[in-house]
């Protein structure tokens, strides 16, 4: 996960130097693109209730 994080943060900073330099109007699409960057930061940040992945196969080798 920190992987998506850097990429998401750089993202982010990408869009927020973008907004500084419009003087905060950014395109519609483009505002719709950071809004869903800061959710998917804030979701990043959760902790996970439960395993994403579940539980491995019956047959799968034990470590």
């Amino acid at each position: 996960m920190p992987v998506v994080k850097m990429h998401l943060t750089a993202a982010a900073a990408s869009l927020h130097a973008e907004a500084c330099e419009t003087g905060g109007k950014l395109p519609a699409n483009v505002e719709r693109v950071a809004h869903l960057v800061d959710d998917a930061l804030r979701e990043a940040d959760r902790e996970a209730t439960t395993a994403a992945r579940g539980q491995p196969p019956e047959d799968w080798a034990s470590p």
